[in-house]
């Protein structure tokens, strides 16, 4: 196929002018030629905000039982009775004995200790999508009528 633009027929003397005017037609000879186009697919890929993610801390709050162990003095009064014959040893102080009771109670604390570290990474998934598409080209078609003859 030839491509190229049709360009201007340069009649000979013989045959006329080629615009028709005295009733002739283009030489035979004469070759003409069309450009056609047609469309390609150029694809290309844009990056465009799909969601957003934020990261955060939250504290959380969850109800926790530890048993823990705590002892208590108690004061014990004995009450022994004299055998007899026996004598006490010493009589009743003058000042009053006093005992100093202790107990343990449980004190709750709190320390913030770290127990995990946590990686938030981006991966990047590749995959193959098929796209269609309609693509558009041009064609040429050839009509042939048969030539007239003039009337006799």
């Amino acid at each position: 196929m030839t491509t190229g633009t049709v360009g201007p027929v340069d009649p000979s003397p013989a045959e006329g002018r080629a615009d028709g005017v005295d009733g002739s037609s283009v030489p035979a000879a004469a070759a003409a030629s069309v450009l056609l186009s047609a469309e390609r697919a150029h694809l290309t890929t844009v990056a465009v905000p799909v969601g957003r993610v934020r990261l955060r801390k939250v504290v959380v709050s969850r109800e926790e039982t530890i048993t823990v162990t705590v002892r208590r003095e108690e004061l014990q009064v004995v009450h022994e009775d004299l055998l007899p014959g026996e004598t006490p040893s010493a009589g009743t102080p003058a000042t009053p004995l006093v005992f100093v009771l202790h107990e343990e109670r449980p004190v709750v604390g709190h320390v913030v200790v770290p127990v995990e570290r946590v990686h938030v990474t981006v991966d990047r998934i590749v995959d193959d999508v098929d796209v269609a598409t309609t693509l558009r080209h041009e064609r040429v078609d050839v009509t042939r009528e048969p030539a007239t003859r003039p009337p006799d």
